[in-house]
Parts: C-alpha cells; sequence; structure tokens
C-alpha cells in the first residue's frame, strides 16, 4: 500500500514529459488508423471497378454474339430459299409462297419482313414481264418507279405478300445504295448486305437494311464476273428492319447498357446519317455526362463492316454503388478514434493505474498477437498445437476439410495428424518444423499430402509459427492454418502438361509455325519453319517478318487487316528463302495477346508451291479437254443432222416410185381378163401387198425423222379426251369388233399437243390390235400416283397376246417385232417413234407383260415441262 502513493508522486515528476508524448502517441496512431483506412477504402473501390469492368465486358461479348447472330439469320433462309431454286427448274409465285409458309418466317427468323426474290429485265421487256406476272397469280401486278436504267432490277415476289404489298414490284435500279449492294452481289457471288436504306412497307420509316443472295442457272457458281453477269437468274432478297432484328438482343440487355449500330468501319465514320439503330442513347454522341464504361467492336455482315458502340446505363452504373466502401472507411476512422481515444484515455489515467493499465496492454497485446498470427495464415481450417503436450485444437473447417465434423474427431494428438500424413512426407514436414523452431524461418510452411476420410489423398498448405516458448526456450503454443491446396495442384500440372504438349506440338509440328511481336520481329520459329525458309532460328529472328514476305506482295497486309478484325485470317503469299528464291505459301495467321497486353500473331505455313503447279496443269488439261468435248459434240451433231436430213430424204423420195408401182400394179390387175391364171392374180396381190408394207415403212420412217426434227409446243393437254378420240377412230375403222374400254378420268399432262396425240394413237392401237384374239378384249387406260420427283406416270394395258419379258428390250427398238407380220400386222416403228417422243418431253416408257396375258405400256412425263426444253 506504501508503494502506490510512492509510484503516484514518481508519475507527477514526470507528467508534463508524459502528456506531451501521450499527445505525440495518440496523433500518430490516429493518422496512422487514417491512413490504413483510407488505404483500405482505396483498395475496395478499385476492386468494385474491376469488377464492374468485367460484368460490362461480359455483356459486351454476348451482345456481340447476340448481334452477330441475329444479323446473320435472314441469310441462312435466304439460303434455303436458294435450295428452292436449285431442285426446281422454274419456280412460280405459289411454290415460292408455299416455302415461305413452310418456313415460319416470324418464329425462325424474328425481325424479318419476309423473302422475296428480285429478276433482272430489260427495259423494252417490262410490258412482258407484267404480264407474265399477272398471268402468275398476280393480276394487279406493276412496276413502280421504272426509272431509265436499261436494266431494271424489280422485286418479283415478296412473301409474306399482305404486309410487303407496297414493296412488290418496286424498281431497285435507281437507288444507289440497293443497287450498290446488288451489283457487289453479282460480281462477288456471295451474300451481301446492303447500306442504310428505308422500307417503303415501314409506315414508321425507320433505318432498315437489305439481305442480299445471287442465285445462278442450273444451281451453278460461276468463277468469274462475266460468268456470273451472264448466268444470273436472280436475286434473293430479305428486307429487315434493323430495330424489329434488334428487338431480342434490347431484351436481353435489361436496360443494363446503351448500344448504337453505325453502318461504318471505324468510331470516325460513326455519324448520325449512318445510324441504324440506337438503344437508350451513346453519350459520347449526345455531349451528355460519358458513361462509366464505353466500347466499339466491329463486325462483318454479309461482306460489309458495322460498328457497336457500347456504354453502360445509370440502372448499370446505380448497381454498381454500394455503401461497403463508405462504411469501411466510417468504420476505419471510427476505430481509429476510438483507439487514439482509448490510448488518450489510458495514457492519461492516474498514476494508480498505471500497473493495471500495464497488465492490461500486456495482455491485449498478447491476445492482439495470438489473433493475428491465426488470421495471417488463416482463409481456411486454422490449428493450434501445444507442442510439449502433442494435444491439437482443430476447427470446424479444419474438419470438414477432412471429411468429419468436428464432434467425430474428438480429442486429437499430434501423433493422429501424423497417422494422416505419408510416412515419405512425414520427414519433410519434420525439417520444416525444425527449421522453424530453431528461428531459421519466421514461418513453419509446408506442402504436404493427407488422407480424407474417404481414403482420397488430398494436397494441403500447412503454415504456422510458435506464439510462446517455455523459459527453456523451447516452443510452447504454436497455431497456424490448413489450406486445401488440390485444385491448386490440378492446374499447375495441367499447365505443365499443357506446355510440354504445346511444345512437342510446336517441335514436331510438320507446318512452319512463327509467332511474331506487333513490330514484326520474330520471337520464335519452329523446326519445320527453319527448314522452310533454309535458314535458322536466329537467321530468321534477324529477318524478321519483313524479310521472309515478298515486299511487292500486298495479300499479307489484307491478311494482317482481316485479323485485326475478326481476329484469324487465311490466305496464300509468297515468301522468301534464305537462299533468294521464292515459294507460294499457304498462311494462317491468329491474334493473340502477351501476358503485358500485347497483339502478336501466330503464322502458320504450308508450301503449296507444287500444289499451284500441279492445278494450273490441271486447269490446262481441262480446258483441252473442253476443247475436245467441244469440237468431238460439234462433229457429231453435224453427223446427225446429216443422217436424220439423209433418212428424211430417203423416205421422203421412197414414196414417190412406191405409188408409182401401186397405182400401175393396180391398173394392170383391172386390165387383167378373167380367164387370166389364178397364179398371176395371186402374184399381183403379193406385189401390191409388198407395196403396201414398204410405204408403212416409208411412213414410219418420215414419222420418226419429223419426231427428231419438231420443236416442241407445250401446252395443256387432256389425254383422257384424246384417248376417247382415239378409240372412237380404231372403232370406226374396225366395224363390228366390241371392246371393253376403261378411261380414268382426269388424265391431265402438259407438252406437245401433236406428239402426244401420236404416242396416244401407237400404244392405243397396238392394244387395240394384240387384242384381236382375245374372247373378250379389255383396254385400261390410267394415271399412277404422282411420285416423289415431280413426274406424272400415265399407262395403256390390255388383255392380248402379251410378251414375254426377256425380249422387253427389244421392244423399242428401231424394226423388232415380237410377233410375225401374219399374226398381228405392223412396221416395228410405232413404239421406236413413241420412246424418241417420250424422252424429248424429258420423261421415259417400260412396259410389263406375260404371254397370253396382255401388256401394260408405261410412260412418265414431268408435272411441268422445264423451260427451253426440245
Amino acid at each position: 500500500m506504501k508503494v502506490f502513493p510512492f509510484y503516484l508522486s514518481a508519475g507527477e515528476s514526470r507528467s508534463d514529459g508524459n502528456v506531451r508524448t501521450l499527445r505525440l502517441a495518440t496523433a500518430l496512431v490516429l493518422v496512422v488508423g487514417l491512413g490504413a483506412t483510407a488505404a483500405a477504402l482505396r483498395w475496395q473501390q478499385q476492386d468494385f471497378q474491376a469488377r464492374a469492368r468485367n460484368r460490362f465486358e461480359q455483356q459486351v461479348e454476348r451482345i456481340e454474339t447476340d448481334v452477330k447472330h441475329h444479323l446473320n439469320l435472314p441469310f441462312t433462309g435466304l439460303k434455303g430459299a436458294a435450295g428452292v431454286y436449285a431442285a426446281s427448274v422454274s419456280v412460280e409465285r405459289a411454290e415460292f409462297r408455299a416455302f415461305v409458309e413452310s418456313s415460319n418466317v416470324g418464329i425462325e427468323y424474328p425481325g424479318i419482313r419476309g423473302f422475296g426474290f428480285i429478276e433482272r429485265v430489260k427495259s423494252g421487256a417490262v410490258n412482258a414481264f407484267v404480264q407474265a406476272q399477272r398471268r402468275d397469280d398476280s393480276p394487279g401486278f406493276t412496276v413502280k418507279n421504272r426509272g431509265t436504267a436499261s436494266d431494271l432490277y424489280i422485286i418479283k415476289f415478296l412473301e409474306p405478300a399482305a404486309p410487303n404489298q407496297a414493296a412488290l414490284g418496286l424498281n431497285l435500279a435507281d437507288d444507289p445504295v440497293r443497287m450498290q449492294a446488288i451489283e457487289r452481289a453479282i460480281t462477288t457471288g456471295e451474300a451481301t448486305l446492303s447500306g442504310r436504306i428505308q422500307l417503303v412497307q415501314d409506315d414508321r420509316q425507320r433505318p432498315a437494311v437489305a439481305f442480299l443472295l445471287p442465285i445462278y442457272r442450273q444451281g451453278l457458281q460461276p468463277a468469274t464476273v462475266e460468268q456470273r453477269q451472264a448466268q444470273l437468274l436472280g436475286i434473293l432478297l430479305a428486307p429487315v428492319v434493323v430495330e424489329e432484328i434488334m428487338a431480342e438482343v434490347t431484351a436481353r440487355t435489361s436496360g443494363q447498357t446503351r448500344l448504337a449500330v453505325y453502318d461504318s468501319l471505324t468510331d470516325s465514320g460513326a455519324t448520325p446519317d449512318k445510324l441504324l439503330f440506337e438503344l437508350g442513347g451513346i453519350p459520347g454522341l449526345a455531349h451528355d455526362a460519358r458513361p462509366m464504361f464505353e466500347t466499339s467492336r466491329v463486325v462483318l455482315v454479309g461482306g460489309r463492316p458495322l460498328t457497336l458502340r457500347m456504354g453502360t446505363t445509370a440502372a448499370f452504373e446505380a448497381q454498381q454503388g454500394t455503401l461497403a466502401p463508405w462504411l469501411l472507411g466510417l468504420s476505419g476512422s471510427t476505430l481509429s478514434g476510438l483507439l487514439a481515444l482509448i490510448i488518450w484515455l489510458l495514457g492519461s489515467g492516474r498514476a494508480r493505474d498505471m500497473a493495471l493499465a500495464q497488465r492490461m496492454t500486456a495482455d491485449l497485446a498478447h491476445e492482439r498477437q495470438r489473433l493475428h498470427n491465426i488470421v495471417e495464415g488463416t482463409n481456411v481450417g486454422t490449428w493450434v498445437w501445444h507442442v510439449q503436450t502433442g494435444m491439437l485444437q482443430l476447427d470446424e473447417r479444419w474438419a470438414a476439410m477432412m471429411g468429419y465434423d468436428l464432434a467425430q474427431l474428438g480429442s486429437q494428438q499430434i501423433s493422429d495428424w501424423r497417422n494422416r500424413v505419408p510416412p515419405d512426407e512425414v520427414q519433410a514436414v519434420t525439417a520444416a518444423l525444425k527449421r522453424h523452431f530453431r528461428g531459421e524461418s519466421q514461418y513453419f510452411e509446408c506442402e504436404h499430402r493427407i488422407r480424407h476420410r474417404d481414403g482420397r489423398w488430398i494436397w494441403v498448405l500447412d503454415r504456422g509459427k510458435v506464439s510462446t516458448w517455455t523459459p527453456a526456450g523451447k516452443p510452447d503454443l504454436m497455431s497456424g492454418t490448413h489450406m486445401d491446396i488440390s485444385d491448386r495442384q490440378a492446374t499447375q500440372m495441367a499447365l505443365r502438361t499443357s506446355e510440354e504438349n504445346f511444345r512437342q506440338l510446336f517441335e514436331s509440328s510438320l507446318h512452319g509455325i512463327l509467332q511474331a511481336m506487333p513490330n514484326g520481329s520474330i520471337q520464335y520459329a519452329n523446326p519445320a519453319a527453319c527448314q522452310l525458309f533454309g535458314l535458322t532460328q536466329d537467321e530468321i529472328r534477324q529477318r524478321g517478318r519483313a524479310g521472309l514476305v515478298d515486299r511487292h506482295d500486298s495479300r499479307f497486309h489484307i491478311l494482317v487487316a482481316q485479323a485485326m478484325l475478326s481476329g484469324q485470317a487465311r490466305g496464300e503469299v509468297t515468301m522468301n528463302r534464305g537462299d533468294g528464291s521464292q515459294f507460294e505459301c499457304e498462311m494462317s495467321l491468329t491474334n493473340y495477346l502477351t501476358p503485358g497486353g500485347e497483339a502478336c500473331n501466330n503464322l502458320f505455313l504450308r508450301d503449296v508451291t507444287k500444289r499451284k503447279r500441279a492445278e494450273a496443269e490441271i486447269n490446262a488439261l481441262n480446258t483441252q479437254l473442253e476443247d475436245k468435248v467441244r469440237q468431238r459434240t460439234a462433229e457429231l451433231e453435224a453427223a446427225n443432222q446429216e443422217l436424220e436430213a439423209f433418212s428424211y430424204s430417203v423416205a421422203h423420195d421412197l414414196r414417190a416410185p412406191l405409188r408409182s408401182i401401186d397405182g400401175f400394179s393396180h391398173l394392170l390387175e383391172k386390165t387383167m381378163a378373167n380367164e387370166t391364171a389364178e397364179r398371176s392374180r395371186h402374184y399381183m396381190h403379193r406385189i401390191r401387198a409388198g407395196v403396201r408394207q414398204m410405204g408403212e415403212l416409208t411412213d414410219g420412217l418420215l414419222s420418226l425423222a419429223h419426231v427428231s426434227r419438231t420443236s416442241l409446243k407445250n401446252e395443256t393437254v387432256n389425254l383422257g379426251a384424246m384417248a376417247a378420240a382415239v378409240l372412237q377412230t380404231c372403232g370406226e375403222q374396225d366395224v363390228g369388233r366390241v371392246v371393253k374400254v376403261d378411261v380414268q378420268t382426269g388424265l391431265v399432262t402438259v407438252g406437245d399437243r401433236t406428239l402426244l396425240r401420236q404416242v396416244m394413237e401407237n400404244l392405243i392401237g397396238n392394244a387395240w390390235k394384240f387384242t384381236a384374239h382375245a374372247a373378250v378384249p379389255e383396254i385400261w387406260i390410267g394415271q399412277l400416283p404422282e411420285d416423289s420427283l415431280g413426274m406424272n406416270t400415265f399407262y395403256v394395258r390390255d388383255n392380248g397376246a402379251g410378251f414375254d419379258m426377256a425380249y422387253v428390250e427389244k421392244l423399242f427398238g428401231t424394226f423388232q417385232r415380237l410377233h410375225s407380220p401374219g399374226e398381228f400386222p405392223g412396221t416395228g416403228i410405232g413404239l421406236a417413234t413413241t420412246q424418241r417422243i417420250v424422252i424429248r418431253h424429258g420423261g421415259r416408257i417400260w412396259a410389263q407383260g406375260a404371254v397370253g396375258e396382255g401388256a401394260t405400256f408405261f410412260f412418265s412425263l414431268p408435272a411441268r415441262v422445264a423451260e427451253g426444253l426440245v
């Protein structure tokens, strides 16, 4: 009790100095606390900013992907329409409408106004074109805005028709924007996007674009511009209001991102007159406050670059705001003030409290140090080891990492922990502990495996520190953390494996690979590249990219520009070898970013000199072969024409002497006396029968030649009515004969009326003739269901003499007969003529039969006769 007053009096003698020290310490603590709070506040704000930017970049990537998908969707529909034209010789309005209706435009192609077809029409042929459209289920068709151009590009079809009626018949030749896109589509033969236009069928006259796809005759893809101009069949069209096709993109932004689409390659060209679509306004253009983040992207659609400008909205920026930084600042400032106040109060207390304050401060420092050691190594499970007793104290997280809960583990000793570690790794852990105990390391730290409850091994990082020592200087209490690093170990192993695989791929690739920096210097070259150029890797590095590429070849710079836009490019360039020679090289170029953010290039090279030489030789051989084919074809056509002319001339010239022989034989027969011998009359009858047969053969030859030389005049033909007329003629010529006939109704086709009449006469005449010996003669004439190839098949069936199928191939040969003239008359030319007529119509003819059971002749004709078929 006497010591305490002495302590007070001693303290009073130093009170002035303690006050000054106390003030300085209080100010220092307050400044350090506020500085730490400011640093933590700045770090947290930077962290929020980085997270917000990452979220914005993810939204930008999603929007760019969505825009590309929706803007390329119309080309998918146009390619489907191109398939309709490739599969059909002549697409009519009804067929085109059926395709569009089956495409579900509103569902499969949202935002697209429809699909149409543009036809190139000469100015002098407009009236005929209009009349043709009116006949083709469009009675009110007219050409709008004829203009003065020699070639008109008129919208022939545009379905669905109702909402697009205003655009039907519109001439696009006088619109420079549309014509620029049309000419590019024709000359390149590729799908093309037009510039900014306005659709006449859009009442609001919003910015719009037209998607175009050229198609060529016979579904071919001509190689040259001149061939494309000559073979052009038309241009498929998909008009789109940009606001409508971007509707789904707008919905997915959820008001978080502003978006503007410009018909421009660069930001400098993104002017209001190039604006195609705007969502939420772009502050950079409106001179408003700049958004938190903004960026521009360039996408290629139909060969046309479009600039996407994107920025954050107020809603996005409002979500990024949080009270956490300010709460952290307020809490830190408050704690700093409280700590300073505590120090001030502790320091300014009465002397009698100094001893107690010193003990409390020591206890507080000890507790803070222990907590600091635990927190410093934490982030996962924690442990406390009483070194001298071996007892372990573990937390719930440590137990959960091992597959237990804390109650299941119970009391733990260091020996329990040691039993969970592989024996070959216990030695390394023990060595690390000893180094820490000797003071050689500030912390104990070791990576090792430990057995999970389910028996598998997991990788952990143990880190700790001795907090108290025994009076003898031995470690007493040690605490630390236990972190699961299995994923990190697996990642590191995968990274090492990937690096090794890449190295082997790089070294063993048969293709040359170069890695170039932005300034053109070569960083790496694989052995294949060194062999390709005939240089070592150091020599390639000395030359750089400029020394390897032919400086006169501009194709390389185009590839670099394409790679900058799309991230990759492929093409052919001329390269220089080490010996000065040059070679043609196929190059694939991709971009990648270094850890420092530099845009570098990967160049994959393949020597195609031999392939180019072989292609040139093949092209030359093909040209020679085509010339020979054309020459042989011309010779064959000339020979066929001469042969047809000769056959026609011979058949025609034979008729005059035959008529003379027949006439004089008839006169001679009449002048013969009744008493003339019967044998002479028999001879005269034989002569006239031979003359008649020769006349029939001559008529058959003339008919066959006529079929080959006559041009087809296609029209709708009622085969049922024609068959009835032929049957009536047969009945009139064979009076008294009764034949049961069944003619199916609705036998209608398209073809040459005269030639098809000849087909029916030949087939029905044969049926009539070969049923002469049948007890109850019957003839059936009908049609089979239309097949999948669009062919109508008709048949003529009888129950007459029939034929042996072994000789079916002889039926359609010239002068081929399966029955003797005495049994059934005929020349053997009728079926040959019939086959030639059917083939000229684009069909085919065949027969089935059996001896004594009748025969059936089938012939097929196209449902629509091909245009230009002769």
